[in-house]
């Protein structure tokens, strides 16, 4: 069974390791076509900042985003749950 932080830690991870393929000089020997992929799949996939506003809404379901505060992400939740909220 998957717990919350588990779930939290593969998101983060696997957004992660999106970014890191897109870059040319993190991974020399990944061919075009999958940066390509990685960068269209970034497109859509949920920020830390995604995740953590998933935590507070969920918490049974998401876990806290390790360090999330100490790069300026509160600012961002708070944006994105203004948006949810309707606001502007």
């Amino acid at each position: 069974m998957t717990v919350p932080c588990e779930r939290t830690r593969a998101l983060i991870k696997t957004h992660e390791l999106l970014i890191r393929l897109q870059h040319a000089r993190a991974t020399p020997d990944v061919p075009e076509w999958l940066r390509e992929e990685a960068r269209c799949l970034l497109r859509h996939y949920p920020t830390p900042s995604n995740v953590q506003l998933a935590h507070m809404a969920l918490p049974t379901w998401f876990g806290p985003v390790p360090n999330f505060g100490k790069a300026g992400g509160s600012a961002n939740v708070q944006g994105d749950l203004g948006r949810t909220k309707g606001e502007s």
